[in-house]
């Protein structure tokens, strides 16, 4: 009989198995960041024209398959840091997968997996340079050919549905609907030379799109949509690897959000005693009169602020990395927010990272106050800089694991280092960064109270209009955080970690050195990323 011991396998050969597993099966979801609670598996850049299987039976297969690979991983400390690490990243990766497929069953109660899986599999073989004509034909047509019975699948799938998740899929459903009657059917006549065989097939994927439209109008729903304080617990513990507890992280963020309204108020005064915060305006507000005008002082930004970090070196700038400014695809409008990033996939080392912007017909002029800001969260030193070096990582368990509390958290202490290394000078400027923490203080405390049941969707979007949003983009927050539980607190929680860790470690390790080893990890656990800032400093020491 072989012993336990003898059976112990790498964690490197169980790692690979798991990686290799998801993205064989679920590509898509695998390959695109929307869905945080898999690994970014280098395997499904290979299954890019496969759809994610989630069939019933299939689902309960995965569950299992990761469960077993769990159950491998030692429990034993290793006397390596660094192969600990690798373990805790591994089993929280697995835990994760089995939280969101196991407990909270996002498969059967969220109606926008089943429109993002095709959107994003049509949009990655439309934009994607790397593919020959007549692959990218045949990769089309094979996406196109399984779209129906993916539906079929969710139909059968969908239950218990909240109703807040069942309209945004209607709104969704309506934008895909959209995009291939007319972005898809122009680029089959402009780039596919009028593929009959993709022009009828795209035919059947538009009656498919309508008829689960229909039956989303007629698919029962109720109110709920909180998780619940033990469901929240589940994951920011179990999917973050976060330690502080829900209770913790409103106190905190309460907090917060008192001091920041304090900063305000100071920095108003002394920028105009006789003017409120709400009063000043934005001394070199420039002049933006259309959408095009509007992505011209984009992309001026994005060269601005790359030129500026890389002269400040401040940061270890991976080799090769790139970002281009798009405009946001009309069917991701209703999912994402007014500017986001999409990474290059993982195994693409070559990719360009994305910074998609909408030029909305409304507020262009005050998004452009945020320029700077948003830029630099999106791109440099933000999103862009930290995917670039997870991408590149020469750890394959770090290369393919990202966490949105570090991913966000980094971005958004980003932001704070236009004011402290000089990019922003203008205090009126500088008041726009403070009201934008007292936003992120917000969502974070929404996303406790609504989740666990103490505020109502109603008492949510007055709070977010009482920092001067209109009902209807207050009401429109509220429903795409309702839906991501634990996502909208990454946002301060990760930040505040990354200052208090530079707090305790920046004035032993210099600001470069403490940047270098925060990002060199990969996207880790605090509590994992403190121990090797630790390491550091005793090296320096």
């Amino acid at each position: 009989m072989i012993s336990r011991k003898q059976k112990k396998r790498p964690i490197k050969q169980i790692a690979n198995d798991f990686f290799d597993y998801l993205g064989r099966r679920l590509p898509q979801e695998c390959a695109n960041d929307e869905f945080y609670f898999l690994p970014r598996s280098e395997t499904a850049i290979r299954h890019l024209g496969h759809l994610d299987d989630l069939k019933p039976e299939q689902v309960q297969d995965h569950i299992q398959y990761v469960r077993n690979l769990s159950a491998e991983i030692s429990s034993e400390r290793d006397e390596d840091l660094e192969g600990e690490i690798d373990a805790i990243l591994l089993r929280q990766s697995m835990e994760g997968f089995i939280r969101e497929f196991d407990d909270a069953e996002g498969w059967r109660n969220d109606p926008t997996v089943y429109i993002k899986i095709p959107l994003f599999a049509t949009d990655q073989v439309i934009s994607e340079k790397g593919f020959a004509p007549d692959q990218r034909e045949s990769t089309l047509y094979k996406i196109f050919t399984q779209i129906p019975p993916l539906f079929r699948v969710a139909v059968e799938n969908l239950r218990n549905v909240p109703e807040i998740s069942r309209q945004l899929a209607l709104d969704m459903t309506m934008d895909a609907i959209h995009f291939f009657n007319h972005g898809v059917r122009a680029f089959i006549e402009e780039e596919m030379d009028g593929s009959r065989s993709l022009v009828s097939e795209n035919r059947r994927v538009l009656e498919a799109w309508e008829q689960y439209r229909q039956q989303l109008l007629q698919l029962r729903s109720g109110n709920h949509f909180a998780v619940g304080l033990d469901g929240l617990k589940k994951i920011t513990a179990v999917s973050f690897g976060y330690t502080r507890s829900p209770e913790e992280i409103l106190e905190i963020a309460q907090d917060a959000y008192q001091n920041t309204q304090e900063k305000i108020h100071d920095l108003a005064r002394k920028i105009d005693r006789n003017k409120t915060r709400h009063h000043i305006n934005y001394k070199k507000l420039p002049s933006i009169t259309s959408p095009n005008a509007f992505m011209q002082l984009y992309v001026k930004e994005v060269q601005a602020l790359r030129r500026f970090f890389y002269s400040q070196d401040v940061i270890t700038f991976p080799a090769g990395e790139k970002v281009i400014l798009l405009e946001t695809p009309s069917y991701l409008q209703s999912l994402r927010a007014t500017a986001s990033y999409k990474a290059p996939l993982t195994g693409h080392t070559k990719g360009h990272g994305i910074f998609y912007i909408t030029p909305g017909k409304k507020d262009l002029e005050l998004i452009s106050r945020h320029c700077p800001y948003l830029s630099a969260h999106e791109t440099y030193p933000g999103h862009h800089i930290l995917d670039h070096l997870r991408i590149h990582h020469h750890n394959p368990i770090r290369r393919q694991i990202e966490s949105p509390l570090f991913y966000e958290g980094w971005a958004c202490y980003g932001e704070q280092l236009l004011d402290e290394l000089g990019y922003v000078l203008d205090p009126r400027q500088q008041l726009i960064q403070l009201k934008r923490q007292l936003w992120r203080n917000l969502r974070a405390m929404l996303d406790v109270k609504l989740q666990t049941g103490r505020m109502t969707l109603a008492q949510a979007a007055k709070e977010i209009q009482a920092l001067g949003f209109s009902s209807k983009r207050a009401q429109r927050q509220v429903r795409r955080f309702c839906l991501t539980p634990g996502y909208q607190l990454c946002y301060f929680m990760g930040n505040y970690e990354i200052d208090r860790l530079r707090e305790k470690f920046g004035p032993r390790l210099g600001l470069k050195h403490f940047h270098d080893t925060l990002l060199g990890g990969g996207e880790i656990p605090f509590h994992l990323v403190e121990r090797r800032l630790d390491v550091s400093c005793q090296k320096v020491d």
